[in-house]
């Protein structure tokens, strides 16, 4: 097999450049994308003759030896087979693209290349969680910042451990302003954990389809992340809030006006009999919030949760009934996260859960200390913590709780409980090892 250049016309003064090459009877004829003077082409050695008067020979013979092998390639790539001229066609297509994406050239259908042109296509065409495609939005617009500070598009081919380290760099001192008026601050190791754990999911997703670079496979390449160092209520601080009487005096004494307050005390006793179920049940707030009458049936709850779609059954506790019964099985209608969390702080504030503690968080690559009473901790998310602790504390198996979370590894289940060892050694007290019963 050997690959031979004709001129296209001799009889102009320049000529596009053609490969033709004969292969088990087959007879392909190539466009290569050279054009050359007619009068300096050797018809002999199929290549210019290389004179002082045309110094680009050189240049145009380098590149059809490289065609030269570039075809031969695509060729023996078919093994046995004997391919056809458009086969043959992709096959050159295919290896030049490979080349171009390689060496950071420029390709047909350039955009296919860059990081967040695949990105946001595979959030768009993603049949995810609303949530979770909430959290690529995220990623991608982080990326598209630091693109902007650098100055730059990250294509496929600069996602490796160099761009981690840059990248993680820029994240450890960029802050955000979390409320207006407020100082900046810097962002958690667990946010730009997320940030890399998802462009690691766009890579893998991406790789082997547009693009089969494996920078981002470097064992350093990760997406590092801390416990986070948050509270639990016990079951006599939710019996607090239970037992809560809101009252307009007690508002008042709190530091509220006398406008709408019958408002704020209907708005307070529907966030404090949502934010028990979560306590008493263990669910996220997306599913502790949607609770009706069909979720209820012999004194089981049974519920499919939104962020891992998967249904579990939960006991029903003592106190829950007693809610469903004073609420005459109306339950709370629907409302924001955001407007929960700052109800349930009020809440802990009224009811005196106000022991001082300290949280510490990675921030900004430095481990920081927040100090402060304890209901301005308190979350949506402190319902689902305390219900899992207070059952383990009551001695629930961990294999049961695990099942009521809904986690697939008890790894999960475990983080999820927050007992000092003064806690866990209370509840073994009467365990018959150390009892003797």
């Amino acid at each position: 097999m050997e690959v031979k250049f004709f001129l296209k016309d001799k009889n102009s003064d320049t000529t596009s450049v053609r490969a033709v090459v004969r292969h088990k009877g087959q007879r392909y004829q190539i466009a290569v994308g050279e054009t050359v003077i007619v009068k300096y082409w050797n018809d002999k050695t199929y290549r210019c003759r290389t004179v002082r008067d045309y110094p680009e020979a050189s240049h145009i013979n380098i590149r059809l030896a490289d065609w030269a092998d570039l075809i031969e390639n695509a060729i023996n790539a078919f093994g046995l087979i004997v391919p056809t001229p458009k086969m043959l066609r992709d096959k050159i297509d295919e290896i030049i693209r490979n080349r171009n994406i390689e060496a950071g050239g420029i390709i047909e259908n350039e955009s296919e290349q860059y990081l967040v042109s695949f990105a946001e296509k595979y959030r768009d065409n993603s049949t995810k969680s609303e949530r979770t495609k909430k959290g690529y939005t995220t990623t991608i617009n982080k990326i598209k910042e630091f693109e902007k500070t650098h100055k730059t598009r990250l294509r496929f081919i600069d996602i490796d451990i160099d761009f981690y380290s840059q990248f993680k760099n820029w994240m450890l001192n960029a802050t955000y302003v979390k409320k207006k008026g407020e100082a900046p601050i810097h962002y958690t190791k667990n946010y730009i954990g997320a940030l890399f754990k998802n462009i690691t999911l766009f890579m893998n997703e991406s790789k082997g389809k547009v693009h089969d670079f494996s920078g981002f496979m470097d064992k350093d390449f990760k997406s590092e992340k801390e416990e986070t160092d948050s509270i639990y209520l016990t079951q006599e601080e939710i019996q607090k809030i239970y037992d809560l009487d809101i009252t307009k005096e007690l508002l008042r004494t709190n530091g509220y006006k006398n406008q709408n307050l019958v408002s704020t005390i209907n708005s307070l006793r529907e966030e404090r009999d949502r934010f028990l179920l979560g306590c008493f049940t263990a669910l996220r707030h997306s599913d502790y919030s949607r609770l009706d009458n069909l979720h209820f049936k012999e004194d089981i709850i049974r519920i499919w949760t939104v962020k891992k779609d998967k249904k579990v059954f939960i006991p029903m506790h003592f106190r829950v009934r007693e809610i469903l019964e004073r609420r005459k099985n109306i339950l709370p209608a629907a409302i924001s996260d955001q407007k929960h969390n700052k109800q349930v702080k009020a809440l802990g504030k009224l009811a005196g859960i106000n022991e001082e503690v300290v949280l510490t968080k990675t921030r900004g690559g430095k481990r920081i200390e927040s100090v402060g009473p304890k209901y301005k901790f308190i979350t949506s998310h402190t319902a689902r913590r305390s219900g899992a602790t207070n059952m383990y504390l009551a001695g629930v198996d961990l294999k049961f709780i695990q099942d009521i979370l809904g986690h697939s590894k008890i790894e999960q289940t475990i983080r999820y409980i927050k007992v000092t060892a003064e806690d866990n050694a209370k509840r073994l007290i009467d365990h018959p090892y150390f009892s003797g019963k």
